[in-house]
């Protein structure tokens, strides 16, 4: 088979996006090297090259999908404008992540699931950048600001994940009981975490 030159500059970028793309619509399940090849035009063996096996492919766009997610966190925090004190802004910092976490599960599904499917290949790298580390910084800044006590520093992040991705799965996996307003129990979740690490 003649190899097919790819000319559009990094081609692992290249299938990484395309292996989000798809996965975006048709789940991680589905991903193959191969459509992924057919997909961008080239050869499987130039995919291989980069992806020596599916669960290399796999390990790379999950994370990926983390990284998006802690985009997506990154922009929510960001865009918190407090006129209060520094301790009523870090915890108004942290709950737009809170938020902005279940948020992006609900919009982006396929992309949340991507993001924590079980894989042997580690990744190459450490996520950049890393969901855990924007919440771990929420944290410190809440302790930093008098939100929270010292005393949290260990077990208040691990505490949060577990609150808003246990309420992200439950959005996401439809079973969302009836008589539930969306947006006010995202809120009532998100504060209540706010209080149980207080």
């Amino acid at each position: 088979m003649t190899e097919k030159p790819y000319h559009h500059g990094d081609l692992e970028a290249a299938l990484t996006n395309a292996a989000l793309d798809f996965v975006q619509t048709s789940g991680i399940a589905a991903l193959t090297l191969r459509d992924l090849a057919r997909t961008l035009d080239v050869s499987p063996s130039a995919v291989y090259r980069h992806f020596p096996s599916r669960d290399h492919l796999v390990s790379r766009v999950s994370q990926a999908a983390r990284e998006s997610l802690a985009h997506a966190l990154l922009e929510a925090r960001d865009a918190v404008i407090s006129n209060g004190r520094a301790k009523r802004r870090s915890i108004e910092r942290f709950e737009a992540i809170g938020r902005a976490y279940v948020v992006f599960a609900t919009q982006h599904s396929s992309l949340f699931a991507a993001a924590f499917v079980r894989c042997d290949v580690p990744p190459a790298a450490d996520d950049d950048p890393s969901a855990w580390s924007v919440l771990v910084e929420a944290v410190n800044e809440m302790i930093e600001s008098g939100a929270i006590p010292a005393s949290r520093r260990a077990d208040a992040p691990i505490i949060a994940w577990a609150g808003v991705h246990g309420l992200a799965n439950i959005l996401t996996a439809s079973i969302w009981p009836t008589g539930y307003a969306f947006d006010n129990e995202i809120d009532a979740v998100v504060t209540g975490i706010s209080r149980a690490i207080s």
